[in-house]
């Protein structure tokens, strides 16, 4: 069911949500964001009332979080009664290196963004800006950017749709969002107050969940096997290292990316009889490969976390809502030297053995008691938790039709996602209009190549498809 903005007026975060808001560091942000490329460059008033209209139909993008004074209850969302629209909806200039406009292209657009992205957002706002860039050529670029407790990836399908539309020009009506109200200092009493009735709240809520939990342990014996083998689960996932070298860290980012025609990739998972995302990690393992065997570096594996997503079908793409509904497995992927079919073969295995972990099942339950731990403690576990983990690889299932904004027709659709603490690369997977749209966010210290090693990763994949197509033309 729908929620209706007098629902979200506040609401505590979820254990989920509160994860990635609490991880929020000054050298690790937690943001996404989508770069949409234009065939033509929109008027920004009518980019101004597409933001309007995704703000009128996603509540949660006028909200800010509220922290509760000295942590008595879990941060919440709130309206922000001095939303201002135009402080999130913005217009740069994009140029050539050499200063020319005019000769601005693809590379320059990267790294335009990527200063963009490392930034953080002014936690006392909605955590949110659009980003309007004149180019490359003849088009325009608009630059998205979201925090990531605001929604996940598959969550972020639910803005998208509202932002965009499906024609040119739809004909639907532009809410006038309202005027920006005045700033006032929230009282320290008041807010402590609240914070205590909020905290009875969920102490109430947490008791009648822990009364079930006990009710389920005296009634059903079994459950404390279960439970058992939830805790060894969880152990081995945290527990597991690689020995990749890719663990130093600074605070560049930078982003670069390409895309595929998606036919091929799905031919290639039918005929190696595997999952779309055994394609997509065979191909990151063997770019890895070439790129640490390119720099000397010897290591058999490297810690992979790979993001699950757990809404429906039904929830996915425009029907996603806001929020974080996903878990996550770390998958060792091998870095020797090897033939392609044995590679695939073996990130199936390793892949298939991850998801059957009794853990995977249980996270996102164990992700909802990270309001009872202080916040220092939690960056402190999360530290260790992540510290093994070298690369992120999510594939967000996308919008396949043409989209428009502003009347404009989207042309590309480059995904990023966050890294994570002595985590430096990510390569995000999105599928528009028939296409992946590959992004990848890299530590500049970690791996200064960056464009090198995206083409370490087309060739892969078009090395898988070749593969693919081989062993289709002997009949399997």
């Amino acid at each position: 069911m729908t929620k209706t903005s007098a629902d979200l007026r506040s609401e505590p975060l979820s254990g989920e949500d509160l994860g990635f808001w609490w991880g929020d560091q000054p050298h690790q942000r937690t943001a996404m964001a989508m770069l949409l490329l234009l065939d033509r460059r929109p008027s920004s008033g009518r980019l101004r009332e597409a933001a309007a209209h995704a703000v009128h139909a996603v509540p949660r993008l006028r909200q800010r979080v509220v922290d509760m004074p000295l942590d008595v209850a879990r941060p919440r969302w709130e309206d922000d009664p001095t939303f201002d629209l135009d402080y999130h909806v913005r217009r740069y200039a994009l140029s050539h290196e050499d200063g020319s406009p005019q000769h601005a292209d693809l590379k320059d657009l990267f790294r335009t963004i990527g200063p963009i992205y490392e930034r953080p957002f002014d936690r006392t706002r909605p955590l949110w800006e659009l980003i309007e860039l004149d180019g490359p050529g003849e088009g325009a670029a608009v630059f998205f950017r979201l925090h990531h407790c605001v929604a996940d990836g598959v969550g972020g399908n639910a803005i998208l749709a509202a932002l965009t539309e499906a024609s040119a020009d739809d004909g639907r009506p532009t809410p006038v969002p309202p005027a920006p109200g005045p700033w006032r200092e929230p009282g320290l009493l008041g807010q402590l107050g609240n914070g205590i009735a909020y905290r009875l709240q969920e102490e109430l809520q947490r008791a009648g969940s822990l009364a079930r939990a006990g009710w389920t342990a005296l009634t059903r014996p079994s459950s404390w096997s279960t439970a058992a083998g939830v805790a060894r689960g969880l152990v081995s996932q945290l527990s597991d290292g690689a020995d990749s070298p890719l663990e130093e860290f600074g605070r560049s980012r930078h982003l670069t990316g390409f895309d595929l025609p998606f036919q091929p990739l799905r031919a290639a998972k039918n005929a190696l009889g595997g999952q779309m995302i055994d394609v997509m990690l065979t191909a990151a393992s063997e770019a890895m490969t070439t790129w640490h065997t390119e720099h000397g570096h010897t290591a058999s594996d490297v810690m992979t976390l790979v993001p699950i997503n757990l809404r429906p079908r039904a929830e996915q793409g425009v029907a996603a809502m806001t929020g974080n509904r996903a878990t996550g497995v770390m998958v060792p992927l091998p870095l020797e030297p090897t033939e392609l079919s044995a590679r695939f073969r073996e990130v199936h295995t390793r892949m298939a053995q991850r998801k059957a972990n009794p853990a995977l099942e249980y996270l996102p339950s164990f992700a909802e008691a990270v309001p009872l731990v202080p916040r220092r403690l939690f960056r402190f576990l999360s530290y260790l938790g992540s510290q093994s983990v070298q690369l992120i690889v999510t594939n967000v299932p996308g919008i396949m039709m043409p989209r428009y904004v502003a009347g404009a027709r989207i042309t590309a659709g480059y995904p990023f996602a966050p890294l994570a603490p002595r985590c430096p690369v990510s390569i995000a997977l999105y599928g528009y209009d028939d296409r992946l749209w590959v992004g990848i966010d890299a530590d500049g210290t970690a791996m200064p190549d960056l464009e090198a090693f995206a083409e370490m990763l087309r060739t892969s994949f078009e090395n898988v498809i070749a593969l693919a197509g081989r062993r289709a033309a002997a009949g399997g």
